[in-house]
């Protein structure tokens, strides 16, 4: 099973940033890349329950407990939603139980000591009411007091720059100082001179450019790279790759290529229709698609789900085509129209869409 870290951290920056709908709306359409991922659990639980919605909470976290039972996070979130949910003798239940796999544990020790002091049903039942819960929970760290250091640290740069601009007037040529455009470390692998030959490939190149069109579609290639347009940057690339440019342009592509990251729903940042993978199968090997339509003719075999996906056809009323799809983790397929996310891959049978993650559409 794949994981995704980059998501969980995303979503825990926004967890810490006091973001719970947005974590939500993020991390549960990935249920099926996270289903043995304990850490998954406990953020989107954690988001629950910060959101009052305790029996959600509950769903999740439980998931949590079975993937990891030692997971401490989800194990600490799960007491304190037994004691919201106003189950005291399982929130105590799960604090001795955390006491004897980690001794000690501040939150735990915290929770039962509360809850010791109670003399009364009726104290306990106002205790249940109006406790904090943020006492017996742990601290998910927030980024901003590190971007406040460091805001500060680029005006007080700014204001010593300001003071002895004259005396560094030989070698700073402007004000207020341009930041660097080197951007992404890689893109300067594209870069070519006066005297690059730049034509000289293959005889039998999908793409036949000229000097001018091979230097142009580096250009946005670099440009693309550097605003982590990865995407984008993918589909020049293969441009490059596939048409007449020298075998050292190629090369140098390839090597760029092979170095760009996945998209997610999140980061993807140019969406190609169907008519545009249709027409140029190649041109698109490896970049993601994201499209709406349904499900059909589904097989399993293994660890891998194939089905037939009806583009367009979410809404029963437009039909764009069907290309077949490869679902690498294990989901329950419903009845529903759905939104893809899948990277194209060119096989001798065809186009075949390899599915990163997919939500319904209700």
């Amino acid at each position: 099973m794949r994981t995704y870290s980059r998501d969980l951290k995303k979503a825990r920056r926004w967890l810490a940033a006091g973001r719970s709908t947005r974590v939500i709306h993020f991390l549960e359409p990935k249920v099926p890349l996270f289903l043995e991922d304990p850490n998954y659990y406990a953020l989107l639980g954690r988001a629950y329950f910060n959101n009052m919605s305790y029996g959600d909470a509950d769903t999740y976290l439980s998931r949590g407990l079975q993937a990891d039972p030692a997971h401490l996070d989800v194990r600490l979130v799960l007491a304190v939603n037994h004691l919201k949910r106003k189950d005291p003798a399982s929130a105590v239940r799960s604090w001795l139980e955390i006491l004897e796999d980690y001794p000690g544990q501040k939150q735990a020790a915290k929770g039962l000591r509360a809850l010791k002091k109670i003399s009364s049903q009726e104290q306990q039942d106002r205790f249940i009411e109006k406790f904090d819960p943020r006492r017996f929970l742990p601290m998910i760290t927030s980024p901003w007091p590190s971007r406040i250091l460091g805001l500060l640290l680029v005006v007080l740069t700014a204001l010593l720059l300001l003071y002895f601009r004259d005396p560094l007037s030989d070698f700073v040529s402007g004000w207020p100082p341009r930041p660097s455009d080197n951007g992404r470390p890689g893109a300067e692998m594209l870069e070519v001179g006066r005297n690059t030959v730049l034509a000289g490939g293959p005889e039998d190149a999908v793409y036949f450019l000229s000097d001018a069109e091979i230097s142009r579609t580096l250009k946005n290639a670099v440009r693309d790279f550097r605003e982590y347009r990865d995407n984008s940057a993918r589909r020049e690339l293969n441009r490059i790759i596939l048409s007449n440019a020298s075998d050292d342009i190629r090369s140098r592509a390839v090597l760029i290529r092979d170095s760009l990251g996945k998209s997610d729903i999140e980061s993807l940042e140019t969406k190609y229709s169907y008519a545009e993978v249709i027409g140029e199968p190649l041109l698109y090997e490896g970049c993601y698609i994201l499209w709406r339509g349904k499900t059909a003719n589904i097989t399993e075999g293994g660890e891998v789900i194939r089905f037939d996906f009806l583009v367009g056809f979410d809404e029963g009323t437009v039909f764009e085509g069907t290309l077949p799809v490869e679902m690498p983790f294990l989901a329950v397929l419903e009845p529903l129209p759905l939104e893809l996310l899948a990277r194209v891959e060119n096989r001798p049978e065809g186009i075949v869409l390899v599915a990163e993650t997919l939500h319904f559409l209700r």
